[in-house]
Order: C-alpha cells, then sequence, then structure tokens
C-alpha cells in the first residue's frame, strides 16, 4: 500500500472545513459526484488525486483506507516498522525507533477511515502493543483503535496473546468476522479467543461469522460452551455461519442452539451414516429460515448414503442452495427428484459431491435430468453430482441452466455423441461442464456450446 510522505499530512483535514481549491471545475466540487467519480480509480491513481488539492485529498483517502490488506500498512504509519524474521510463517514486526513518540495524529486520522481489514497474521513485539494501547488511552479517542471496522479477517496463531486480544482493534460494532485456525492451534487457544469476543469487546453485532479455514478443531465441552455463548450473544444478527473447522454431532448443534434469522449455514458433521437424519432435523429445527446450506459428511462414512436423510430440512421452506459432499451417494430416482422439488420448489443449485470415484457405486443416471427440469425448469442454474452416462437419454429443457457438475463421472468415448445430442436438448444457453475423468467431457462441452451458439 502506498502512503507517500506527501498525503500523509492532508489525511487530517475534513470535507466540510475545507473549500475546494478554485482550479477545480464546478462538476468536481460536488462531494458525491466527485466521491462517484474516484471509487473507480486504482489506487495508486488515488494517491496522486489527493495530492491535488485538500478537498480532493479527504474523498481520495477515504477510500485509499477504507479497505487495507494487512494491518502492518496501517501499523507502520505510527512509525515504519522493521521486519525481524518470521515466526510459524508470519512476519514478525516492530517499530524502528520510537524513542520520540510517533505520529498520532497520522495514524488515527487513517484509523477512523478503516472499514475493513483483509488480513490480520503478522506478530508484534510485546512493547510496540504496549505503546500502540497507551497512546490510545492518553489521546481519549475512544476504546477501539479501528471505532470504524466493520469487516476483520485474521488469522489465528497458537501464539499468546493474538494481535486482536492485545490491541484493542476490534469495536463492539464489527459486522463480519472471518477466521482461518493455524493448524497448531487447539481447543484452550479458541476458549481464549471467544471468551475475548464475549466479554471483553464485547461483540454482539456480528451479521457474518466465518470459522471456515484452516485446521480442525475437536469441540470439548468447555469449547462447546464458550463457542455457544459467543454465538448466541449475537443470535438476533447473524445471517451468515460458517462452522466448517468444528466436526459437529447432532448433539453439539443443539448446544449451540437456534438461529432464526440465519440464511447461509456451513458445517461439517461427525458421525454415522445412522445419525445422519437426526443430524439435518436439528438444522431444519435451528435454522429454519435457511436459504443456502453447505454440509461436509463424516470421511468414515463407508455406506451408501440415501438423499432422504435431509429429510429434516422441510422446515427450511425457502431453501436455494444445497451442497452436500458424502464419501458415497446412493442413486437418485425420479421419486427422489419429485419430493425435493415439492419441498424446495425454488432450487437454485443442486450438489452431491463426493472425494473419490467408487468402482463399485451405482450412479444416478444423466437420464434424470428431465425429471430435474420438470420441478426446477425456471430456477436452477447449477446442478453437481456423478453420473452414470450409460443410462438411457431423453431431453426436457432447463430454462436457467448454466453449471453441469459431473464429478467422477466415466463418459465411454461410444457414449459421447449420445451425451452431446441429450445435453443440447436439455439446455436453452451454453453450459459450463466441470468434473469428469479424462477430457471427454471437455469435448462434449465444447460441441454443446458450440451447437447452443450457433
Amino acid at each position: 500500500m502506498e502512503t507517500e510522505s506527501l498525503i500523509i499530512p492532508e489525511a487530517r483535514f475534513e470535507a466540510k472545513s475545507v473549500a475546494p481549491c478554485d482550479p477545480v471545475p464546478k462538476a468536481l466540487r460536488v462531494p458525491e459526484l466527485l466521491a462517484a467519480i474516484l471509487i473507480w480509480l486504482p489506487r495508486v491513481d488515488l494517491t496522486r488525486v489527493a495530492r491535488v488539492c485538500r478537498f480532493w485529498s479527504t474523498f481520495a483517502l477515504d477510500i485509499i483506507w477504507e479497505e487495507i490488506p494487512e494491518l502492518h500498512h496501517l501499523i507502520g504509519t505510527y512509525s515504519p516498522l522493521v521486519k525481524l524474521g518470521v515466526m510459524g510463517g508470519f512476519g514478525v514486526w516492530r517499530f524502528r525507533d520510537i524513542s520520540g513518540g510517533g505520529r498520532w495524529d497520522v495514524f488515527w486520522a487513517y484509523a477512523q477511515r478503516v472499514r475493513t481489514v483483509e488480513a490480520c497474521e503478522a506478530v508484534y513485539i510485546g512493547k510496540n502493543i504496549d505503546h500502540l494501547k497507551h497512546q490510545l488511552q492518553a489521546s481519549s479517542c475512544g476504546p477501539s483503535l479501528l471505532p470504524n471496522l466493520r469487516s476483520l479477517s485474521m488469522w489465528f496463531l497458537r501464539y499468546s496473546p493474538h494481535i486482536v486480544e492485545a490491541l484493542p482493534i476490534i469495536p463492539a460494532r464489527l459486522r463480519t468476522l472471518r477466521v482461518t485456525i493455524d493448524y497448531n492451534v487447539n481447543s484452550s487457544n479458541l476458549q481464549r479467543l471467544f471468551k475475548h469476543l464475549t466479554a471483553a469487546v464485547p461483540l454482539d453485532q456480528l451479521a457474518d461469522v466465518d470459522f471456515g479455514r484452516g485446521g480442525r478443531i475437536d469441540s470439548d465441552a468447555s469449547l462447546s460452551i464458550c463457542r455457544a455463548t459467543f454465538l448466541q450473544q449475537n443470535r438476533s444478527t447473524l445471517a451468515h455461519l460458517d462452522l466448517s473447522i468444528f466436526p459437529l454431532t447432532s448433539e453439539d448443534l443443539e448446544h449451540i442452539g437456534s438461529f432464526p434469522g440465519v440464511t447461509e449455514l456451513a458445517l461439517e458433521q461427525r458421525g454415522t451414516s445412522i445419525q445422519l437424519s437426526k443430524f439435518f432435523e436439528v438444522i431444519g429445527s435451528s435454522f429454519p429460515s435457511l436459504r443456502s446450506i453447505r454440509v461436509v459428511l463424516d470421511d468414515e462414512i463407508e455406506d451408501d448414503v440415501a438423499i432422504s436423510v435431509i429429510e429434516g430440512l422441510a422446515p427450511c421452506r425457502e431453501l436455494q442452495s444445497i451442497y452436500l459432499a458424502s464419501p458415497r451417494w446412493k442413486a437418485l430416482t425420479e421419486e427422489n427428484v419429485r419430493e425435493l422439488g415439492r419441498r424446495w420448489p425454488g432450487m437454485e443449485e443442486f450438489s452431491l459431491d463426493q472425494a473419490k470415484y467408487h468402482p463399485d457405486q451405482v450412479a444416478t443416471p444423466l437420464g434424470i435430468l428431465p425429471d430435474f427440469a420438470q420441478v426446477w425448469s425456471r430456477t436452477l442454474r447449477k446442478i453437481a453430482m456423478t453420473f452414470d452416462t450409460a443410462a438411457p437419454l431423453s431431453g426436457f429443457k432447463f430454462d436457467k441452466l448454466e453449471t453441469l457438475g459431473v464429478g467422477w463421472s466415466l463418459l465411454h468415448k461410444p457414449d459421447m455423441d449420445d451425451v452431446a445430442e441429450f445435453l443440447k436438448a436439455v439446455s436453452t444457453r451454453p453450459l459450463y461442464i466441470w468434473g469428469g475423468k479424462g477430457d471427454r467431457w471437455a469435448l462434449v462441452k465444447d460441441r454443446v456450446n458450440a451447437a447452443l451458439a450457433a
């Protein structure tokens, strides 16, 4: 990020107290029009715009600092940072020299503009953290270094304490929190984080909580309590929830509680195939407003999983996107498809994924697509699963189908012509076809799209 010294003094001026300079055309003296133009400029051009005059500088700096890629770009405006090395794959930083203090006014002018931090993963020397905390307390600027921050993405490391615990970075009005977990983090580390977010900040207005990336964390009783307390504190505002790093049983889900406002949910299930129906029943009763669900089933499941296990999702009447991943799936039937269409008539995306190809598995016939078209022809944009392409094929058109995922579907050379003709018959627009073994599916895609474009 560019933070040229020529721009820094300009950061302290506000638009309402600064008159536009005379050479500026009248149209570009209108704040709303100027802001609408500047948002289209790349960052390097915005830094030049900020030098034109104080009026323009305010708007340019607002855009430059609204979203920052890493926290150290901001901290470095207080005093230049020196990278000491790497710890666990992440940089370790300290101030070069703060014996004479830093540029608090400059730092604070930028800090107030920050709305999004895309990464918060560096490690800072303790005395530097203490110095910034002292400056915040002495300035009477409030409890948070980033008072207007609304979205934070962070990598949670095993080192104690994490930067968000050591520095008052997170404001109580944060709306989006995305956490990637280091593979060496354990349950006690996460308990500490949840307690900090629940009590020290505290967060109670989150709309988007994402614990979907990084190492998997087994949930013991203490972690389950801390996690549930943190989530329930945001029950009235949560809309998007991803807990994929925590493999959960149906009992774990019951302990988390209900969230009537959540519309998007991502989970990883733990347990046997016998427990799946109960798992989805708990989801259906706890998250009745779901529009999108993504669930990865336990990779130890050895049975072919029937789609009937998701009957418990029936209370989620507004479902439009279903993604389910299982080691194995039982082939769908026409009756299954009709039942899915009856429960969720507005389906837009439907995927049954699996990680491996099983030669002994009976796949869903590709010829079932017309059955999907009969129930979702006007809404379905994407469908993905492993198909049996040798089954009988008959056409029925989709109005909106754009993506066909074929998973581990085998396509034998003698079947290519029939499959291509079939897909031409069921689609009204070019298809993005992904998956499949070998390059024959790519050849079919090219033939289908060439015909549809003609």
